[in-house]
């Protein structure tokens, strides 16, 4: 999905999340309207990557076995070695183990993407939704989370959201 700053591609993804209902209106799931569906068999559905990823206060493995809290530490490292996050947790001072700080204030805002991108792969959700996942990184961070989000795709139904006919044109890879 393509549209200018402000166009409410967001608001399409605050709805399809059902962090608040509609007013008018009907968004369907497979059929069903969302507003019916369990809200927390919505949200296991859907894996969110959003241009300012979500962090809490705790460790780098907590934050990313956020979206799956039964994996294991191998799950874990697996998920972060698909996202391309593995080198850049290994050289934190502790690690796996490392405090991430409230919202990841620790973190780069790449580094924060690869672990956003991590807990969806260990969520392993057969939705994914990129809400502008690489607006606020470099381009060689860019390049690695774009290669990881790739994987991360396959076989998915993916919304992909961003600012401006070209970055659509190239994430959709046209």
């Amino acid at each position: 999905m393509v549209g200018h700053t402000g166009s409410g591609k967001s608001t399409l993804v605050k709805l399809l999340m059902r962090f608040y209902d509609v007013d008018s209106g009907k968004i369907s799931l497979d059929g069903h309207p969302i507003k019916d569906l369990k809200l927390s068999y919505l949200r296991e559905q859907i894996g969110l990557v959003s241009q300012d990823p979500f962090l809490f206060n705790g460790t780098v493995a907590e934050n990313i076995m956020y979206g799956n809290i039964e994996a294991s530490r191998e799950e874990i490292i697996e998920a972060a070695i698909a996202s391309h996050a593995d080198p850049f947790i290994k050289n934190l001072p502790d690690g796996y183990d490392t405090q991430v700080g409230e919202r990841g204030v620790k973190l780069s805002g790449g580094e924060k993407h690869r672990i956003a991108i991590a807990r969806t792969f260990l969520k392993d959700p057969p939705i994914i939704i990129l809400d502008e996942a690489t607006s606020t990184v470099d381009t060689k961070t860019e390049y690695h989370i774009k290669e990881a989000l790739n994987k991360l795709m396959s076989g998915r139904t993916t919304l992909s959201i961003a600012t401006g006919y070209l970055l659509w044109k190239e994430q959709a890879g046209f």
